[in-house]
């Protein structure tokens, strides 16, 4: 297992630290040490999955050749940045001075993670859809060499490779248990989100409001199991905050960082058309602002990502695979529409699977909203609209499959794992209104 790490520490450092200073090198050090594992193992699977296309055989060996290659180039491009990065955190943790109540929620934190990693270390791959699928494909890639022997229907090139590749890492450095990669999620969703609340509340409410996310049942414990939740649920939900705090703070870096962390967000799940809600904000943001470059750069980033697995699944599908909403006739959807009977199946289900496990949660955003919409000035709106409109896809999505599948209510564990996107935007919303409240810090 010692060189799975290993080799996992230096794609964050090499690829993912070194990005995100080049991206984003005005950012807090626990934004940029909070991406850098996300984005070094999205962007070093992307690198793993179109060098194999090109006739480069997955073994150890040819990976740390890529990461070579690829790594010292931005290492040489970021190495002043990276030398002040690591002298300028040593110094600030020396001068730092925590209250006995930062200290004790601290405390609480590195316990979560610690736990979280003693059981991911001990444990092999044992949930289901892991073993038969992604785990199973990483396997594949390990032993074979090649994607392709790993693809053999449609179930098994049903979701992108990321997970699965970075599992194929951990077997080439000759490691057995896979599942630490997703409590190293768990981590850089923590520090991330500590971040991304730091640019605008105080440490004290920050590390209340982190600590409570982090809290979270399903997030804590989809950081012991080798799914797609956990990963999906941190790039998605980080790359809208991220967007919400461009429009804030006008900083374009966040923007990239935002088309960044939404694209990689497609290598996971790529039928969910969740990516397609900043993509909608951000093109009407640079209308109103009058600078439609920044709706530009946006897809030039995002698109490319997304592409790489669509047209890499229809070239191997050979046309066999034809999506839900391709069957669809706009008829048919307009006509149920009107279906009261069929509506109130629908909300009686995400009820039950998508407010009632965050019911707390979903009552205080919706109050915290309501308090914003009616306040004269409000900086805030747009992270509420993109969760709103985040909902509003889970509910369309619901709806669809509720008239074009006879078992749509037989999926609600999955719409529940779905759900737990809103469990960081939620929370971010709450804390950044009610800061301007309640003076924590005082």
């Amino acid at each position: 297992m010692f060189l799975s790490i290993l080799f996992i520490f230096l794609i964050t450092i090499l690829i993912g630290l070194t990005i995100v200073l080049i991206i984003t090198p005005r950012s807090n050090y626990f934004v940029l040490f909070g991406l850098s594992f996300p984005i070094g193992i999205g962007i070093f699977t992307l690198l793993m999955f179109g060098s194999n296309l090109l006739g480069l055989r997955f073994t150890i060996l040819n990976e740390f050749i890529l990461l070579v290659i690829v790594g010292v180039p931005l290492w040489l491009i970021a190495r002043k940045r990276l030398r002040e990065f690591f002298t300028n955190i040593s110094d600030k943790f020396k001068r730092i001075d925590l209250q006995p109540v930062e200290k004790a929620m601290i405390g609480i934190l590195i316990f979560l993670i610690i736990s979280s990693f003693l059981s991911t270390f001990y444990w092999p791959v044992h949930i289901w859809d892991s073993v038969v699928l992604y785990d199973f494909r990483g396997h594949v890639f390990a032993l074979t060499g090649w994607i392709k022997p790993a693809l053999i229907d449609e179930y098994y090139y049903s979701y992108p490779l990321l997970t699965s590749l970075a599992h194929a890492i951990v077997y080439l450095c000759g490691g057995k248990y896979p599942q630490f990669l997703y409590s190293l999620f768990y981590l850089s969703l923590g520090l991330s989100f500590y971040g991304f609340l730091r640019e605008l509340i105080s440490r004290k409410a920050s590390l209340f409001f982190t600590l409570t996310l982090m809290l979270t049942g399903p997030l804590f414990y989809h950081s012991l199991l080798s799914l797609t939740n956990l990963p999906f649920t941190i790039y998605l939900s980080l790359g809208a905050i991220s967007l919400f705090l461009w429009n804030r703070k006008n900083r374009i870096e966040y923007l990239v960082l935002s088309a960044l962390l939404v694209g990689l967000s497609t290598q996971i799940r790529s039928t969910e058309p969740f990516w397609l809600i900043p993509i909608f904000v951000i093109l009407v943001v640079s209308i109103i602002n009058k600078r439609i470059m920044y709706f530009i750069v946006y897809l030039l980033v995002l698109l490319p990502i997304r592409q790489i697995w669509i047209s890499y699944r229809q070239f191997i599908s050979v046309n066999t695979i034809t999506s839900i909403t391709s069957k669809m006739e706009l008829e048919t959807v307009l006509m149920e529409l009107v279906n009261w009977d069929r509506w109130v199946q629908v909300i009686s289900f995400l009820y039950k699977y998508l407010i009632l496990p965050q019911w707390q949660l979903f009552i205080l955003f919706v109050l915290i909203f309501l308090i914003s919409v009616f306040r004269k000035r409000n900086k805030n709106i747009l992270i509420f609209i993109i969760t709103i409109l985040f909902i509003g896809i889970l509910v369309a999505g619901t709806f669809m499959f509720s008239v074009y599948l006879d078992y749509w209510n037989r999926i609600g564990d999955a719409t529940e794992r779905l759900s737990m996107l809103f469990y960081p935007l939620f929370i971010y919303c709450i804390a950044i209104v009610v800061k301007e409240f309640d003076k924590i810090d005082k």
